[in-house]
């Protein structure tokens, strides 16, 4: 079997990555440890390799959307995974810490390949959309390799040299904004909630387009088991949560916001949350 590309992890983001590539007519093979998820893709078109080495050298692109980079090295540190990495180009599209990005992109190309690290700064539901935001670093030829496949996945496409941290960075920064209006929100809600005053009310005089709109609306629905195309689970932001607290702690900046972030995500998995909407945080925010 040979395809276009490869695309290794199928939570929602990986779905919806493979989605638009099977969109957008590339032959695609997927890959996931949980092999049902595999079924509504192969169902479309892609092919479903039994295994890893066989999904890699299916395709000379592979593209790997994963919790953390932890769980890529623990699946392609094995003899047979990165020989069959060897002359190809991986994109690992993820939450990191820049120094991971740094690390990752020193393994990869010690097992041959050419190696990109990027960020998808939009939701799942704009993956294949002109607002779908993606940034990339790392190498030049696996970035011209890639180009015409990362332009099906987002409108807003951005490659940033050959500075393999940077789309990290940039991630941090761009997370920092985003995860502030959210927690601000589910605070937001709190304080509606304490008041008696629904929290639909708040919703309404959010501008159109607002992040925050799925959050409030999920609050205030009681919607905490559904994950919205434009959300992500609570065990997905600690992860986000877990990036930025490491590298202030590591660059030695104020550490006092993801710190506290992060303790309201570790409440909520401690609840048992962690697989529910980020709106569900609150929950665990109700009693002190």
């Amino acid at each position: 079997m040979t395809s276009d590309i490869t695309v290794v992890g199928l939570g929602a983001m990986g779905t919806a990555l493979a989605t638009a590539l099977l969109d957008a007519g590339r032959d695609v093979t997927v890959w996931n440890r949980t092999q049902d998820k595999m079924k509504s893709l192969v169902d479309r078109g892609a092919w479903g390799a039994d295994n890893l080495v066989e999904a890699i050298s299916a395709s000379l692109k592979t593209l790997i959307c994963l919790l953390n980079y932890s769980t890529t090295y623990a699946l392609f540190d094995t003899r047979s995974v990165s020989k069959a990495v060897a002359d190809s180009s991986v994109i690992q599209l993820g939450t990191s810490s820049s120094q991971e990005s740094e690390d990752s992109k020193k393994q990869f190309n010690n097992w041959g390949a050419g190696y990109l690290d990027g960020t998808i700064m939009c939701w799942p539901g704009d993956i294949g959309t002109s607002t779908g935001r993606i940034a990339v670093a790392g190498d030049e030829i696996a970035f011209a390799d890639s180009k015409a496949d990362l332009d099906v996945l987002a409108g807003d496409l951005r490659y940033l040299g050959s500075n393999v941290r940077s789309a990290a960075t940039l991630e941090l920064a761009f997370l920092s904004r985003l995860l502030g209006i959210i927690f601000g929100s589910i605070h937001g809600s709190l304080v509606c909630e304490a008041e008696g005053l629904p929290v639909s009310e708040f919703t309404s005089i959010l501008p159109p387009g607002d992040r925050a709109i799925p959050l409030t609306e999920a609050i205030h629905a009681g919607s905490f088991d559904e994950i919205s195309g434009s959300g992500a689970s609570a065990d997905v932001a600690g992860e986000a949560f877990t990036g930025m607290y490491d590298h202030a702690l590591s660059k030695g900046i104020n550490t006092e916001l993801p710190a506290v972030m992060r303790n309201w995500v570790k409440r909520a998995q401690d609840a048992g949350f962690g697989k529910q909407e980020t709106a569900a945080i609150i929950k665990a925010l109700w009693k002190n």
